[in-house]
């Protein structure tokens, strides 16, 4: 067993600074075309206690309206410092978990997964002991228990037994809660960027090869694959994002080479067939999109970055038609929760609630 991870007194109480609802259609420059906005936005700043490597949130987690499990990063000199961080108090207070502790590379991944509030998983690797390990509570991180040597770079667990991972261009499953893990090679794949699952049996992998982006379907809990190969008009660099609201439906950004900016697809045949977004508004050169999130089959929402501003484009039709906002802050990760979108945004421990009326 792993000891309880604690923190120092708190002699003072944190208090968590909320900034009023904005009401966007009274907010950052609205397109004149979307007449009344169908969303509010609220935005909430934290703190990490007495984190010692944790500077900012990156992916996050939720498991319930005030608990959320998230990884913590610095930017260090050719690589990133990161640390699974979890808070009880929507994130009010934030602290370490210090045996996930990891170098990494640039994207700042580090796997982990949670079902529930008591359940969850982390793989990381070991610097100190220059090996891999993964860990599991079962008691919403009061203690943690090794279960295998797996290093994995994404995760995620569908239910106690079945979970998958990725490394690289390589997909690991189990069917014993992590206890072992089968491989399976993909084909032609460079490298695995994101990974999405549904069911145990329904899932997709998305990376790039050459002047194409490829997506890969399974029905089968990732024994077997079907691929998917788009090109579009300018080479992919990486898939940034990838989203599926049901077996049909889903969306997935790329970014280009250094100029070239980012494109939105999407597909209404559970993955076999993608189509590029028509609307070059928040697309193409200098233009960078972070996450993309559906709520419903109409509401969807891409955060984005546009010289340097931080926007969000949003459709009611789904797709159809795009609107333009501003915001005030960097998005950097979403979770679809009980209807709401809810987000890690920069500098800090902030976080977005995006609430559709």
């Amino acid at each position: 067993m792993y000891a309880e991870f604690g923190d120092a007194e708190v002699k003072k109480p944190v208090a968590m600074m909320f900034v009023l609802a904005e009401l966007v259609s009274v907010g950052y420059g609205q397109d004149p075309k979307a007449a009344n906005t169908p969303f509010t936005l609220t935005w909430s700043e934290g703190k990490c206690l007495g984190c010692k490597i944790a500077a900012r949130l990156g992916e996050i987690q939720f498991v319930s309206r005030s608990e959320v499990w998230g990884v913590g990063f610095k930017d260090e000199l050719n690589a990133v410092n990161t640390i699974v961080v979890h808070s009880t108090d929507a994130g009010r207070t934030w602290r370490e978990v210090p045996q996930s502790h990891q170098y990494t590379d640039p994207d700042g991944r580090l796997a982990f997964s949670f079902l529930d509030a008591a359940r969850g998983w982390i793989a990381s690797w070991d610097n100190l002991a220059d090996e891999a390990k993964m860990i599991s509570t079962r008691d919403g991180g009061q203690h943690w228990q090794r279960v295998s040597q797996q290093f994995l770079q994404s995760m995620q667990f569908i239910d106690d037994r079945h979970g998958y991972g990725t490394v690289a261009d390589e997909f690991f499953r189990t069917d014993d809660g992590g206890r072992s893990w089968v491989e399976t090679k993909i084909p032609d794949i460079r490298f695995i960027y994101r990974m999405v699952f549904l069911t145990p049996d329904n899932g997709w992998i998305a990376g790039i090869d050459g002047k194409d982006f490829l997506v890969f379907r399974t029905v089968n809990g990732g024994r077997d694959w079907e691929e998917s190969r788009t090109t579009p008009p300018q080479q992919p660099e990486r898939v940034r994002d990838l989203f599926f609201f049901d077996q049909q439906r889903g969306w997935l950004t790329t970014w280009n080479h250094i100029g070239e900016g980012t494109y939105l697809y999407s597909t209404v045949d559970g993955g076999r067939h993608w189509t590029a977004d028509s609307d070059l508004s928040f697309q193409g050169k200098d233009k960078q999109a972070n996450v993309v999130r559906f709520t419903s089959r109409e509401r969807g929402f891409v955060f984005f970055l546009e010289g340097g501003q931080n926007r969000l484009a949003f459709t009611t039709d789904g797709g159809r038609h795009w609107y333009k906002q501003a915001l005030p802050r960097y998005v950097d990760d979403c979770q679809v929760f009980e209807g709401d979108l809810l987000c890690s945004s920069a500098p800090g421990f902030r976080l977005l609630t995006l609430h559709p009326k």
